[in-house]
């Protein structure tokens, strides 16, 4: 049950970025959201007593964990530097 709940953890701490979009007024962040990763750590918790079954979904969870967190990055880089020009130039 901890590594279901750990990567339920990690799924929701995916969300800053697309977070950290919408803040600054860009929409389409939002589909950088982590939502099956989500859905895969939901679906872990409810599937408890089967133990087969848990740690199937928390391999899903895990893998978009893993991709969202790079699809991340490569969001939050042009996110950095458009907030830098922001802040050089005052816009």
């Amino acid at each position: 049950m901890g590594g279901a709940v750990a990567a339920l953890v990690v799924a929701f701490l995916t969300w800053t970025v697309p977070l950290l979009g919408l803040t600054m007024g860009l929409w389409f962040y939002v589909l950088v959201a982590n939502v099956p990763g989500v859905a895969f750590a939901v679906t872990a918790l409810t599937k408890i007593p089967n133990t087969s079954e848990v740690e199937r979904f928390i391999r899903y969870t895990w893998a978009c964990n893993f991709a969202y967190i790079a699809l991340s990055v490569i969001f939050a880089v042009p996110l950095a530097v458009l907030f830098i020009m922001m802040m050089l130039f005052g816009g």
